[in-house]
């Protein structure tokens, strides 16, 4: 039996989700992986993650990336 693959975005900072499936406040957001998995009935290793930063990390990252610049 083939599994189907879920693809979601995965952050590499903190490990949430982004959640494409729905929108709260009419965006996504970013969640829990394991709230992710409960919420759509997958199993971690059924999700293709593709790896992304959340607006968080994203800017912790920029703020590390100025100071080593400087």
């Amino acid at each position: 039996m083939m599994m189907t693959l879920l693809s979601a975005r995965f952050c590499v900072g903190c490990g949430q989700v982004l959640d494409e499936l729905q929108l709260s406040d009419n965006r996504h957001c970013w969640i829990n992986a394991h709230a992710y998995c409960e919420r759509y009935g997958y199993r971690f290793n059924e999700l293709h993650l593709i790896e992304d930063t959340c607006p968080p990390c994203a800017r912790v990252l920029a703020i590390g990336r100025r100071e080593a610049a400087v």
